[in-house]
């Protein structure tokens, strides 16, 4: 479901109708309405947004993604996209306030503990004229503040930040698209069907890349030059055929010569576009998931089959127990290291369009299962997800480190498990126990 495993926190200051609306929705479509903000995205008023605090978002966050059938970006609710960098005016004279000059007013005056009605000392304006709050003066800012902003009231307050939001929003979205456009075409600029500079066949040393930036015109050949060009695209082509890894070679270097934040990201969407790559990055996290629960028991039992002979104890309880042991450390998590994390974050982050936060939360409650991260993120509903009750429910499995299967099945036999949002069978608790560890 849409929220499912996001938890929130509905604060005080919301009015009671806000409060019956945002939580019906919350709870309609798997969401967790938290008694405490402990872990919690904490919903407010726009009045209240703070960019020092992030977590708070306002409730349009939870209307916006219900009615558009997908998880938005939570960090363009919260009080961060009043921070943003204001639109820059090329214009003589004087120029207007506009209703997004007037919500970073109210914000950068509210962050300083304002009240409705009282006065803002003129060194709060000339710290807002420092940090680029709107393109006026200090003294402009200062005035127009006192004659058209000191007597809002909360509400008031509200319809400005929350309008101003909506415009700032699609601002970022717009400039969003316009960078993915701007990626796609130095990507292309890039593919392997642009005229290089022929590599010889005799040396394996790749050429460098032309000088001459993607968007210009490539040089114009001279008369004598087209048949000797002619003949060398035929004999690269030739290369291209029969030595493959010389082109991938020659594509590296190539890339490496771009600035190094176009080549930051196609690295990345490289990675999402080949599946042996992707495979790789989820192996990191864990176990395959290709084999089903049937053949990993029947491996487990071929695997206890090659051991050689156990000499006869005289405890059989010692006996049952190794073998409870040998069934148990099937399951085994594979842990990644920080800079392994790190690239599957940001990974997650580019394919979804979705905060830092967000993508580590989605992570921890898939297990660590990137594809089902990814759905998650998208605003599907997978049916493997965890949240914080199921994982409740193994806090005795975490305890005791010897746990063996055959306990985890007497408990699931005599239905300990039952309460869990989705049914799970050994397996599949054993894998989040490891994980949790």
């Amino acid at each position: 479901m849409l929220f499912d495993g996001l938890k929130f926190f509905l604060t005080r200051t919301l009015s009671r109708d806000d409060v019956a609306e945002v939580q019906r929705l919350i709870e309609q479509h798997g969401g967790i309405v938290s008694s405490s903000p402990a872990g919690a995205t904490e919903l407010v008023d726009y009045d209240k947004l703070n960019s020092q605090r992030p977590e708070w978002v306002s409730t349009a966050f939870i209307k916006d993604s219900v009615a558009s059938g997908k998880l938005h970006d939570p960090a363009k609710y919260s009080g961060i996209v009043f921070t943003s960098k204001p639109t820059q005016l090329h214009r003589k004279g004087r120029v207007k306030y506009s209703v997004e000059d007037d919500a970073r007013l109210l914000h950068f005056a509210n962050q300083r503990g304002w009240q409705s009605m009282k006065s803002v000392p003129a060194s709060v304006w000339k710290a807002a004229e420092n940090e680029h709050v709107t393109n006026h003066t200090w003294q402009s800012m200062h005035e127009h503040f006192k004659k058209q902003l000191r007597t809002k009231t909360p509400k008031e307050q509200r319809d400005i930040m929350a309008r101003a939001s909506e415009i700032i929003r699609t601002r970022l979205q717009q400039q969003q698209e316009q960078d993915e456009i701007e990626e796609t075409g130095a990507r292309t600029s890039r593919s392997p069907s642009a005229p290089k500079t022929p590599a010889s066949t005799g040396s394996r040393t790749p050429q460098r890349a032309p000088s001459t930036p993607a968007t210009s015109s490539p040089p114009r050949p001279q008369p004598g030059e087209r048949a000797q060009q002619k003949r060398k695209r035929k004999s690269r082509a030739i290369v291209v055929e029969s030595s493959p890894d010389e082109s991938e070679d020659e594509e590296n270097a190539d890339e490496t010569n771009k600035a190094h934040g176009v080549y930051f990201r196609s690295a990345f969407a490289e990675i999402a576009a080949d599946p042996s790559k992707r495979a790789r990055l989820q192996a990191l996290f864990y176990t395959s998931m290709l084999e089903g629960a049937h053949q990993r028991r029947e491996s487990s039992v071929a695997r206890e089959s090659e051991e050689p002979e156990i000499q006869p104890q005289e405890d059989s309880v010692s006996s049952s127990g190794q073998t409870e042991l040998l069934q148990t450390s099937r399951v085994d998590v594979q842990r990644a290291t920080e800079e392994q994390t790190d690239e599957i974050i940001c990974l997650l982050q580019l394919e979804t369009h979705q905060q830092m936060p967000a993508v580590v939360h989605a992570l921890y409650y898939c297990s660590g299962d990137v594809d089902m991260a990814r759905k998650l993120l998208n605003g599907a509903s997978p049916s493997g997800v965890w949240t914080p009750e199921d994982d409740l429910l193994l806090v005795d499995l975490m305890v005791d480190e010897n746990i063996g299967r055959s306990a985890v099945d007497a408990a699931v036999a005599r239905g300990g498990f039952t309460s869990m949002q989705v049914p799970r069978d050994t397996d599949a608790i054993l894998e989040r126990v490891q994980f949790l560890r």
